[in-house]
């Protein structure tokens, strides 16, 4: 596998400090380790483009200063196929939409222009905020970090948990406004990250909406934690392996307009049966799996 040298301002040093158990590298930094080490055995015909995508955005006022970036884009040689890895929310931005990467995104977003690279103002419960709106991404992967989130022995004794942010999506007022009166679930704000491990590991389920971008850290740490995800979704639905894997038999899938519903369709779950198909799906979503995914769809030249 060839790797397209990229000039070093493009992948930044920067040391993540999201989520706070991280060890400090982004999804870009960590498959970028992969690829370097495993490349003399990947056979294909696509070039890896390493851009440190994440890192370089926040470092350059979260992708409003990246003029550079775009004209060294404009520049790369087009009768190439590239393919690349991004964790941003918002995917990458690009000035020509044909230039020809494929990308695999974990934060959801595709490739982006810069009209839709930025999120879209929206006012609501007396808030302005920015949502992302914009394209998905070709192939969706977990949005995990090293180390992986926690698995702590405890036992269920919440039904349902948010810990989180309300203000990142109007989606997320709605959750808590239609189920807060319900005392099965349960609703904290702000907690440190080993009282937020202790809630998700002793959760049946976990909620967890989007927010600013398609998906959230969230999903994954409930699978990770045992705990059957509430995926809640609005514009895109984001998962990662929907050609591979059976998400309705370990996780519950809803569109935001009809969180009413929630309360009845957890009722209805078979608890036991999703606990079990989760446990078998878990591993699918460390590192490994992922990596092994992304050469499955660079070997067969990105056909499905």
């Amino acid at each position: 596998m060839i790797i397209q040298d990229v000039p070093k301002e493009f992948q930044p040093k920067y040391i993540s400090t999201y989520p706070v158990y991280s060890s400090g590298k982004n999804i870009e930094e960590i498959f970028y380790d992969y690829f370097t080490k495993e490349k003399e055995r990947i056979d294909t015909d696509y070039v890896y483009l390493p851009v440190f995508w994440t890192s370089y955005y926040i470092i350059n006022n979260y992708g409003k200063n990246i003029k550079r970036l775009l004209d060294w884009l404009d520049n790369i040689d087009t009768t190439k196929k590239y393919f690349t890895v991004v964790q941003y929310d918002s995917g990458i931005c690009v000035n020509n939409l044909n230039i020809p990467i494929t990308v695999f995104s974990a934060g959801g977003g595709g490739k982006n222009n810069q009209n839709t690279f930025k999120g879209k103002a929206i006012t609501y419960a007396n808030l302005h905020r920015e949502i992302y709106e914009g394209s998905s991404g070709d192939f969706i992967i977990p949005l995990t970090c090293q180390p992986e989130f926690s698995r702590i022995s405890l036992k269920k004794t919440i039904f349902c948990s948010f810990v989180g942010r309300l203000d990142t999506h109007f989606c997320r007022y709605s959750i808590f406004n239609t189920l807060k009166r319900d005392k099965k679930f349960k609703f904290v704000n702000n907690v440190n990250i080993e009282m937020y491990k202790k809630i998700l590991n002793s959760s049946i389920f976990t909620l967890a909406p989007r927010g600013y971008g398609f998906t959230s850290f969230r999903l994954y740490e409930a699978i990770f934690s045992g705990s059957i995800p509430i995926y809640v979704w609005y514009d895109k639905l984001c998962l990662p392996f929907q050609e591979e894997l059976k998400w309705d038999k370990f996780s519950v899938i809803i569109h935001s307009d009809d969180i009413n519903k929630l309360p009845k369709i957890l009722e209805d779950c078979n608890i036991n049966e999703m606990q079990k198909e989760l446990e078998k799906v878990r591993d699918k979503f460390k590192f490994d799996s992922t990596f092994s995914y992304i050469l499955r769809k660079i070997k067969r030249n990105i056909e499905t």
